[in-house]
């Protein structure tokens, strides 16, 4: 039976209204650790929530893999469909349903039904996530949609929260849950959603953590390098792209080809970036700390 507002405002439980609160106490806490220095995280940690929303789905891919198929090189067709979600992840903090689906789903069709996602308290979410999921508004993608949703609605541009990442952590009971709520039951899905948070939340410190330390580390790797050289604007770009090649660097930095690519070699000297092999064609780079970093946070979430 369909949920109404009445019917879940009578179907949640007083456990499940505390272990909300909890989750939003925990969440809130958690953004107030970031500041606006801590901005540049933000790229990773989507990275992170599409790694771990693509696991889910059952995709097996690295984060290698997914940034090698993100930038149309040869790869897998799992690193594709997980490049799929990390390119849907990064369009939902506009809370366009449509538009995060077409990343996921370029062309596909969609049923005229969607619902509202603009909430951010934790229970509408939790709900709006599972009514997105059930009510299956689209023909494909549709848990994947909502989790780019989900993680958009309980970050913030400084604090992103991969909670996918939680979600992995107990994938049988937020797939249970799911059910639960199709059923007619809110319940789980709120008490799932509330342990996700904890989860995500802890895993997203050790996260942090590791980024911070590579932060500090490349510093000290550019220091000696002039303050306008290109290969110090292109310590940017790859915070936001850690697989890079020359096709990306050249109108990321404004530069020609020659320039991106002694660019590019400065940071292999100074150990930011690694060849991606010896190939001269497709050549690609690597910023090993940071998808190493994202593969850690998914193995962490699965235990």
């Amino acid at each position: 039976m369909p949920l109404t507002p009445a019917r879940i405002a009578e179907t949640l439980e007083p456990a499940t209204l505390e272990a909300s609160g909890s989750a939003s106490v925990a969440l809130e806490e958690y953004r107030a650790e970031f500041t606006a220095d801590d901005a540049h995280f933000a790229p990773t940690f989507a990275r992170a929530e599409a790694a771990a929303s693509a696991a889910l789905a059952g995709f097996v891919a690295d984060a290698r893999e997914t940034g090698l198929a993100r930038l149309g090189l040869a790869a897998p067709v799992d690193a594709r469909n997980a490049a799929s979600v990390l390119e849907a992840t990064l369009v939902a903090p506009g809370l366009d349903i449509v538009a995060v689906h077409e990343a996921i789903d370029p062309g596909g069709d969609a049923l005229p039904d969607l619902p509202d996602v603009a909430q951010s308290m934790l229970v509408p979410v939790a709900l709006a996530h599972a009514h997105l999921v059930s009510s299956r508004p689209f023909f494909l993608g549709n848990a994947r949609t909502a989790r780019a949703l989900l993680s958009a609605q309980l970050s913030t541009p400084v604090a992103p929260l991969p909670v996918s990442g939680g979600l992995l952590a107990d994938a049988t009971g937020y797939r249970s849950a799911l059910e639960a709520y199709a059923r007619g039951d809110a319940n789980p899905i709120v008490l799932v959603l509330a342990r996700a948070v904890h989860a995500a939340v802890e895993n997203s410190r050790e996260l942090a953590t590791a980024l911070a330390i590579t932060r500090d580390d490349w510093e000290q790797a550019m220091v000696g390098v002039r303050s306008h050289a290109g290969s110090r604007a292109l310590v940017a770009v790859v915070r936001a792209n850690p697989v890079v090649d020359a096709k990306l660097a050249v109108p990321a930095l404004g530069v020609t080809l020659a320039a991106a690519y002694t660019s590019i070699e400065t940071l292999v000297e100074r150990g930011i970036l690694v060849p991606r092999g010896a190939e001269r064609r497709n050549r690609a780079w690597f910023a090993p700390a940071l998808l190493d970093a994202v593969d850690a946070f998914v193995a962490r979430a699965r235990g």
